[in-house]
């Protein structure tokens, strides 16, 4: 092992020391949890079960003419119909208190896009 990839395998067992899930690369190249590593870096890939996180749109991510209406209030009476990208600011404020619908009201989504990160 190199030294970049004896970081990453300190990081890696470091991450299963303090309780988070750890995933191996099993033979048919899909990654699976495992409970108990044995930490063979020499034959085998380890990493840091990826978490999904929500964050804001970009600009190119609006769907403009859904409609999205502030989470709390009277659902039936407020809502209004995206028509521009606005700053990242306002589209981070949508993510923070906001939900929006694209089937006109039937089913409401966060304002935002879901991502893995490690």
């Amino acid at each position: 092992m190199n030294i970049e990839e004896t970081k990453e395998a300190i990081r890696v067992m470091q991450a299963f020391v303090d309780g988070k899930d750890i995933e191996v690369l099993g033979p048919v190249k899909k990654w699976e949890p495992v409970n108990c590593p044995r930490w063979g870096w020499g034959d085998t890939q380890y990493r840091i079960k990826p978490t999904a996180k929500l964050r804001p749109w970009t600009v190119d991510e609006v769907p403009l003419g859904a409609w999205m209406r502030t989470m709390g209030y009277n659902h039936n009476k407020r809502r209004t119909l995206i028509c521009g990208t606005y700053d990242e600011s306002t589209r981070s404020l949508w993510l923070a208190e906001c939900e929006h619908s694209i089937d006109n009201g039937k089913t409401w989504l966060p304002c935002g896009v879901m991502e893995e990160s490690k």
